[in-house]
């Protein structure tokens, strides 16, 4: 019966979607939400009506003699579970109308408080009773006359919490569906039992997850705040009935874990600046943090997500304390282990949303980003590729030799154990941060690096403007085939783009064979490029090697860019496919290269100790740069 309401709730949300926006009727605009407070409530009743009367439909469609005779004798809690869906329509339809007659807000929260008296007077299962323990036969805490006032407040305050979040589309009820969920775990509901309580649970969870999904594919989709209000009425209800009444402590969690993230929506920028010692006025601190994003060129489709990311992880949390710590059954060291997991959940869950909301953030408009900056003990140049693209047509103009280096969190690593290396950035007259790890830890740090300037987009885009304007190009680097394969694939795809030369990574052995030092056949490779007269050298090296190489020839080779690009070529020689775009957009570019390549993954360590730098340098080190939103 459970699964049926949260399977036709799903359903009816996908149809109820298209009328929750702010549709125009004959009669002027339809109030928001109409088709999820349909999609909620419709089969909600009938189900309930089913499961309380005992009408059973058969698979083919007739009605066992059990359900006809049983007909008539229609039990009280359905009645009770009427009441509870028609009090729920109540609350939509006067906060709607609310809404339309442009009355101050006030009053919704009279007309929830109103529901909410309604619920627990004439229904004393909808009255909070708490007890210290998960046993059923623990003692009951008696709430005498604060009984009442303090479930209708609880209810009131559910309602609230998630009308808050109802200026994101998709947030409200993908959280919602998320609560109820959770809810409903925690609660240990079963299709037998006959409780409103997860009747009520699934149906929120079916139409708000199938909702969520929708609206993150239509930007414009709205909710509304009335039905967003009455879901949460609904929900608190649920709560109520039949999740609190486990356990005391269950109220903390749920409210400080799960229904506390919207909490986190409007107090965002105050806490921040007192962490920083600073005071802000009233007016900043009304910034929300979906307002802060946004500002931060986060778009609504990303926000959402992020908002429906922590959701599940405080459900979790949530869950995981109702399950592990309130109850009887545990003790001595499964508590400890218990707690220590819990713990790590919690740090770990809010430290990847931070962080993943800094990595998203773009740069404001007008923003003041200096033109080189250093992190992590080098320094990086704060380029977008299109500004990385123009300071590489500005270098070709000038004919002059420019050193443009490519660095990642390998590089970083590299850069702590070689001091040569390290000084051969500094003078580069470029250097983009190329990989998503890198730009993690920056932003994590609050350093205005926003975007990966990775080595093989560059190929990419200066072979655009190559073909535009005729550059000239040259190729070095990688196994012998590589790099004229690469040639030839990227003048077929750019034409106009002119490849003057190429030439193997491996001069250095055949110039030994010859009976030559590295030296010398490092002149006499950057002999042969010169003689070329390139605009751009593209050398294919890997870190660092490619770096050393091209600072120590750079005057002899006399050419406007020299650039190291690491293994690009076998990408554009097909020797590797390039992870899918949404790999890249993800930020797991390396580890797809370790899928297809298995033998990489001894040089992919890089990975999580610069992960571990980066943290340190968070918690401990000296940031330099403004921590900016």
């Amino acid at each position: 019966m459970i699964f049926t309401v949260f399977l036709t709730s799903a359903i009816l949300g996908v149809v109820g979607f298209a009328l929750s926006g702010p549709l125009r009727g004959k009669n002027g605009p339809r109030p928001d939400g109409v088709g999820f407070i349909i999609a909620v409530l419709l089969p909600l009743v009938v189900v309930w009506w089913f499961a309380q009367v005992g009408l059973s439909p058969k698979v083919d469609g007739s009605l066992s003699p059990d359900a006809i005779t049983n007909a008539p004798t229609l039990p009280p809690e359905l009645y009770e579970g009427w009441k509870f869906a028609l009090l729920t329509l109540a609350v939509y339809v006067l906060s709607a109308l609310r809404g339309m007659g442009r009355l101050p807000a006030w009053i919704a929260d009279v007309i929830v408080l109103a529901g909410a008296f309604l619920a627990v007077k004439t229904s004393p299962d909808a009255l909070l009773a708490l007890r210290t323990s998960a046993s059923s036969d623990a003692p009951t805490i008696d709430l005498g006359i604060f009984a009442i006032p303090f479930s209708m407040l609880w209810i009131w305050g559910v309602a609230r919490l998630c009308a808050s979040l109802a200026r994101l589309p998709a947030v409200a009820p993908g959280y919602i569906g998320l609560v109820a969920g959770l809810m409903f775990l925690v609660g240990g509901f079963s299709a037998g039992t006959g409780q409103f309580s997860g009747f009520a649970c699934a149906a929120l969870c079916g139409a708000g997850l199938v909702t969520f999904v929708l609206a993150l594919k239509s930007p414009n989709a709205n909710l509304g705040w009335s039905a967003t209000l009455a879901s949460g009425f609904l929900l608190g209800i649920a709560s109520a009935l039949g999740v609190l009444n486990i356990t005391l402590p269950a109220i903390i969690c749920l409210a400080a874990l799960a229904l506390g993230l919207p909490l986190l929506n409007v107090s965002i920028v105050s806490v921040r600046a007192k962490l920083r010692g600073k005071n802000v006025e009233w007016s900043q601190k009304r910034v929300r943090l979906d307002e802060a994003l946004a500002y931060r060129g986060v778009p609504p489709r990303k926000i959402a997500t992020l908002y429906f990311v922590m959701g599940l992880w405080g459900c979790w949390l949530a869950y995981l304390a109702a399950r592990w710590f309130f109850t009887d059954q545990l003790g001595g060291l499964w508590i400890v282990f218990h707690a220590l997991v819990w713990l790590a959940s919690f740090v770990g869950g809010g430290f990847i949303f931070f962080s993943l909301a800094r990595v998203q953030m773009r740069r404001r408009e007008g923003e003041d980003v200096p033109d080189r900056l250093e992190a992590f003990g080098i320094e990086i140049s704060p380029v977008s590729m299109n500004e990385a693209l123009d300071k590489i047509e500005g270098f070709i103009q000038e004919g002059t030799p420019h050193h443009v280096v490519t660095s990642d969190a390998n590089a970083v690593l590299t850069s702590r154990s070689d001091p040569e290396y390290t000084e051969i950035i500094r003078r580069a007259a470029l250097i983009t941060p190329d990989g998503f790890g890198l730009v993690w830890g920056a932003r994590l740090l609050g350093l205005p690096i926003y975007e990966r300037v990775t080595g093989v987009d560059m190929v990419t885009g200066i072979c655009e403007r190559a073909a535009k304007n005729g550059y000239r190009l040259y190729i070095v680097g990688s196994e012998e085939g590589v790099a004229s394969t690469a040639a030839r694939n990227l003048a077929q795809k750019y034409p106009g783009a002119n490849f003057v030369g190429t030439h193997h990574g491996f001069w250095r052995r055949d110039g030994k064979a010859q009976g030559i030092t590295s030296e010398q056949a490092d002149a006499l490779m950057a002999d042969e490029i010169r003689r070329a007269t390139p605009d751009v050298l593209f050398v294919a090296m890997g870190i660092p090697s490619q770096e050393k190489f091209i600072a120590a020839q750079l005057e002899r080779m006399n050419v406007p860019v020299c650039l190291g690009v690491g293994g690009s070529f076998d990408v554009y020689s097909g020797k590797f496919n390039r992870a899918p775009l949404t790999v890249q957009r993800l930020g797991m570019e390396w580890l797809y290269r370790v899928w297809i390549d298995p033998s990489r993954w001894k040089r992919m360590g890089y990975v999580p100790k610069f992960m571990l730098i980066a943290v340190k340098t968070w918690l401990v080190g000296d940031k330099k740069a403004a921590d900016v939103y």
